[in-house]
């Protein structure tokens, strides 16, 4: 379906879970050249967020040792960026085999959450609205990517499972191994902020026609879309989508996504 215009399907089945103001927008953009659209991953495309489900697992079966979860969220206060990126390196000599099959056994779990003595980590699902939209954009000929600080296995094994999103469309922490498949730290850029954007520069030359995000830290990416495009918001906080709206998006089409 990536590739393929909307004359081979029935649009309708998808339109039906998309507000209908933002499926008219959609049906009206000017699709030249390559379009394509980049999204966020976690509290995005997803309810909850895929790379924390992940690490929270890890801790918990013990394969990592020296970074737990209260140091995770006590960094994430201070510094998301650094957060993401101690996470990786947390990592180190991990089987990335391991952090496959743990990655499966969570989207395959009939758990809501994984308990880490008094913390519920939540599991992530789809939001159906955007497997919808995702869904749509494909059948019009816009190719879809996805920018994720999480870590690029879990999120293209996610990315593939519930939206049908190929692995080199998948632009996530980069995972290194060594000749032993062993995980080693990486020095990499975090797909973080403005750090989206440059990931997107380093394999496309034009900007997206729609983005999504949830967080203050997804407004570069946001800014990137093409002044005629359209913007989505899937942060639960209505007042700094308010805001964000009144300050920055007010002459552009900018739209809040429920959770669904």
């Amino acid at each position: 379906m990536t590739s393929l215009r909307s004359n081979y399907y029935d649009t309708k089945v998808f339109e039906r879970n998309i507000p209908k103001e933002i499926v008219k927008k959609i049906n009206l953009l000017n699709l030249v050249g390559k379009p394509y659209a980049a999204f966020d991953l976690d509290n995005t495309l997803l309810i909850d967020d895929i790379g924390e489900a992940v690490f929270a697992a890890l801790v918990q079966k013990n394969l990592i040792k020296d970074f737990n979860w209260k140091d995770y969220i006590r960094i994430i206060e201070q510094n998301r960026e650094a957060a993401y990126k101690k996470v990786i390196e947390a990592m180190h000599g991990l089987d990335i085999v391991k952090l496959k099959n743990i990655t499966h056994e969570i989207l395959d779990s009939e758990q809501t959450h994984i308990d880490i003595l008094d913390n519920n980590i939540p599991i992530p699902k789809p939001n159906s609205i955007m497997q919808s939209m995702i869904s749509l954009l494909k059948t019009k000929g816009i190719d879809v990517y996805i920018v994720s600080a999480s870590n690029k296995v879990s999120a293209e094994i996610i990315c593939w499972k519930y939206f049908g999103i190929p692995s080199s469309n998948v632009l996530g922490t980069k995972v290194l191994v060594n000749k032993r498949n062993k995980i080693i730290s990486s020095a990499s850029d975090i797909p973080y902020a403005e750090g989206k954007v440059a990931a997107l520069q380093e394999i496309l030359k034009d900007k997206p026609i729609v983005t999504g995000g949830d967080g203050i830290w997804d407004k570069p990416l946001l800014d990137y879309t093409t002044s005629d495009g359209i913007r989505l918001w899937l942060g639960q906080n209505k007042n700094q989508y308010q805001k964000l709206k009144d300050n920055y998006y007010q002459a552009y089409d900018f739209y809040h996504i429920p959770r669904k």
